[in-house]
């Protein structure tokens, strides 16, 4: 926990908080250092990776939820269904996610990029770049959880004032995914 605080430059308080969220949201797991000596064993921290499949998982009990929500949003608009119920229940969950962290997200027409604005943490990813792969990594594991064709390929960070764009990657169209950078990106990939 110290590590972190000192890389973060937080609290040990607020960095305890943090890591509960991401424990509880299913993004970081947690097992207790096996040692031989007398003492307190350290917790040792790691992101979550893959899917996770047991029963209860929070970030598929997530999934379930924004693939519910988005289903009751197309009953009430007059929106002609999407054909891949895999494809659309990850644009729910990652439109779902982006919704709770407080970004204001948009689909681009191609399919391909979604536009992040409104970012809660631009002060804090302009003082410290590793918040925005920190967040690159949560959107992977959105889109890896939600099993489905779309995977997060690129965080462009600050493309235009407050605006990042996520490209996304799909395997269901033949096509090969482009690891190259959107044309508009003027700040650095993460990756």
């Amino acid at each position: 926990m110290l590590d972190l605080s000192e890389a973060a430059g937080l609290r040990g308080s607020a960095v305890r908080e943090h890591l509960q969220r991401l424990i509880r949201d299913g993004f970081v797991t947690w097992q207790a250092e096996h040692k031989d000596a007398k003492g307190r064993p350290r917790i040792l921290y790691s992101a979550a990776t893959g899917s996770d499949t047991r029963d209860g998982c929070v970030r598929e009990v997530k999934a379930l939820a924004a693939e519910r929500r988005g289903d009751q949003l197309r009953q009430l608009l007059p929106i002609e269904a999407i054909l891949n119920p895999a494809l659309q229940r990850q644009l729910d969950t990652l439109d779902d996610h982006l919704d709770q962290t407080g970004f204001d997200a948009k689909l681009d027409a191609d399919g391909r990029h979604v536009y992040l604005r409104e970012c809660p943490y631009s002060d804090m990813a302009k003082a410290h770049p590793e918040v925005c792969r920190v967040h690159f990594g949560l959107l992977k594991g959105v889109l890896e959880q939600t099993d489905g064709p779309l995977s997060a390929d690129a965080l462009h960070a600050f493309v235009e004032p407050n605006t990042c764009t996520l490209d996304i990657g799909r395997t269901d169209d033949g096509s090969t995914r482009s690891q190259t950078a959107h044309p508009a990106s003027r700040r650095r990939a993460v990756s």
